[in-house]
């Protein structure tokens, strides 16, 4: 199968905790770490595998989670490219081989407080680089993760990757449609 990248270094920012516990009984619990949200991590660690925070300091009120600049070299770096790996390796960091994202809905009664930037930026950026990194972003494509572990032996092939960032690319698009929408009725 061509383009196997194994999953041990996963990026987590759920809004529904347990929409996870299908990928967290599939992943091996010694050799899978997980970065994300504070909840997400707290969440994970409960379940039996090794977690951090991706919080730094002030988080104005919640709207820079995840948006450090760490989670998206991390993301976005190319694994074919070798300045992209011996930059990660002088900052001590390794790529992620997954992102799991699921957005929260948009309020229209808050809007456009209530928008997901950061969950949809971590999208974005895992589609770009969907050679490199795999991406589940709701219950049906964490499902479909869970299909593609099983079968290869915890490891995404880069035609499932492809497809995955297909149909998240098409996800982010309704979204902003949603959101071009709800901004009509501010």
């Amino acid at each position: 199968m061509e383009g196997l990248i194994e999953v041990n270094n996963v990026f987590a920012a759920v809004f529904e905790k347990s929409i996870l516990d299908g990928l967290l009984g599939v992943l091996d619990k010694q050799r899978t770490k997980f970065w994300g949200t504070e909840g997400t991590a707290n969440y994970v660690r409960e379940k039996g595998f090794k977690a951090e925070s991706v919080l730094r300091g002030f988080d104005y009120s919640g709207r820079v989670k995840s948006l450090d600049r760490a989670n998206f070299v991390r993301i976005l770096a190319d694994r074919e490219n070798a300045d992209h790996s011996t930059q990660l390796k002088s900052e001590n960091l390794e790529p992620f081989d997954l992102v799991v994202v699921d957005l929260y809905a948009p309020n229209a009664e808050t809007f456009p407080e209530s928008m997901d930037i950061g969950g949809q930026a971590l999208i974005r950026a895992a589609v770009k680089n969907y050679k490199s990194v795999a991406l589940a972003f709701d219950a049906q494509s964490l499902e479909k993760l869970v299909l593609e572990l099983n079968k290869n032996a915890l490891m995404t092939s880069l035609a499932f990757r492809r497809e995955q960032a297909k149909l998240a690319a098409k996800f982010i698009a309704g979204r902003a449609k949603l959101e071009a929408e709800m901004f009509e009725k501010v």
